[in-house]
């Protein structure tokens, strides 16, 4: 069974195949399963884990392209395909959200983050 690999952007651009390969809806990429021949691993699933994606059938990868797929499949970064300049608060860096909670907020207690020349101070309101 053939299969794409959904990678993130940066992934794709550090193996120079973003030009080269379909974009998704969400801003990742599809790559092919020879493109990660390349990689350590027994099945192409392990070697689309080493570079932080997901394998899609044909017709999820359809989905994905055209932004018809009620969830899309999340992707990561791994740490060696980041660049230094990346933002530490980007989406992929949040981490789960736990039942019932939001971004900004800490149990019941809402939580504005103020950024000065760099520094950043947190006040509870």
């Amino acid at each position: 069974m053939a299969f794409y690999i959904k990678v993130t952007k940066q992934v794709a651009d550090k193996l120079g195949l973003t030009e080269i390969r379909n974009a998704t809806a969400d801003g990742n990429v599809l790559l092919w399963q020879a493109d990660v021949a390349q990689f350590e691993g027994d099945t192409v699933f392990d070697r689309a884990g080493k570079i932080g994606g997901v394998c899609l059938y044909p017709q999820q990868a359809k989905e994905e392209i055209d932004g018809t797929t009620d969830s899309p499949v999340p992707v990561t970064t791994p740490d060696e395909y980041k660049d230094a300049e990346d933002d530490v608060n980007s989406d992929e860096n949040i981490g789960e959200l736990e039942p019932d909670t939001e971004l900004g907020t800490t149990g019941s207690t809402e939580v504005t983050e103020i950024i000065v020349e760099g520094k950043t101070d947190e006040y509870s309101e």
